[in-house]
């Protein structure tokens, strides 16, 4: 059961070290910055091809910050994303027919949220609160809502370097472990590397100058959607999810001021793959893929 819920909280540990080092760093705007989202207006757009069962994703996010004093600011955010599933029988864990019951085909799913995030100091430290709301849809409406609370405390933050340690707690979630532990470390060696890790994730960036970045790590790829199969021994609405590390290779290059283009290519390891009811609660079947390549391309604007 650990295991699942880190698979699910992969992605939002991006977010969480995202806004750490906003917070923290004092160093330049630069390139590698443009990323982390956390700033007045963010708004990005991707598409990744795969050459399995998954072929095709696209997603649109912005986020906007609607409120911020010295220590606290509230941001809005909306994403839309769509899938396309390729699935054939042998790779469903129970007898069913993907078509039969709706699962292949190209899948949509929107989601609206506002995060907050608090700065202090406990300890004598630098401490960073964050609250996340978020609600989700579908292809046929409202499916359902979450939250997830956390802190982190900066047990080093100077111009450099920067490792935080404290604890996540998902609220209103379908998991039956609602708390865990979580870190991140960030460290610039000189103007041109740099090493990021964040929970259990990793990226050595590479600057050689300042309109151009290099990167090689890996990431925590998500898919999701919800479906109607219209099968009886299914229910009438169900949530799809896939969980992959994909290990890359990065390029990010700055078009123009505060626009951003990505190229990035590698593989694609299953982490989970799996078909539950809309409140996550019971598992129907699973998916089985096999490891693939992938390409994917963003833009992305940030002020």
């Amino acid at each position: 059961m650990i295991k699942r819920l880190s698979f699910k909280l992969f992605p939002l540990l991006f977010l969480i070290v995202s806004i750490t080092v906003h917070a923290q760093s004092t160093t330049g705007v630069n390139i590698s910055q443009g990323g982390y989202g956390m700033v007045k207006t963010n708004i990005s757009t991707s598409y990744d091809h795969r050459w399995r069962s998954i072929e095709d994703g696209f997603a649109a996010r912005i986020s906007y910050e609607l409120f911020r004093q010295k220590y606290v600011t509230i941001t809005a955010n909306a994403r839309y994303a769509s899938s396309e599933t390729r699935f054939n029988s042998s790779e469903l864990s129970e007898p069913y027919n993907p078509d039969a019951i709706n699962f292949n085909g190209t899948h949509i799913m929107g989601q609206v949220g506002f995060t907050s995030t608090f700065r202090s100091r406990l300890f004598g430290k630098p401490f960073m609160g964050m609250a996340m709301f978020n609600s989700e849809w579908g292809e046929n409406g409202f499916a359902r809502v979450s939250g997830i609370a956390m802190g982190l405390i900066m047990l080093r933050a100077n111009r450099n370097t920067q490792f935080g340690i404290g604890p996540l707690v998902m609220v209103n979630s379908c998991s039956k472990i609602p708390a865990f532990l979580v870190f991140m470390y960030r460290h610039r060696f000189n103007d041109k590397w740099l090493i990021n890790l964040y929970g259990g994730m990793f990226g050595v960036e590479y600057t050689p100058s300042p309109n151009n970045l290099f990167c090689i790590g890996a990431d925590i790829d998500v898919k999701a959607f919800y479906f109607k199969p219209k099968h009886n021994d299914l229910p009438s609405h169900c949530r799809f999810t896939s969980t992959s590390f994909r290990p890359m290779i990065k390029y990010r290059r700055k078009l123009a001021q505060n626009l951003f283009f990505d190229l990035q290519g590698g593989g694609a390891l299953k982490m989970s793959c799996r078909v539950n009811g809309v409140t996550g609660s019971k598992e129907y079947f699973d998916c089985h893929q096999k490891p693939t390549a992938f390409i994917q391309t963003g833009v992305s604007y940030s002020l």
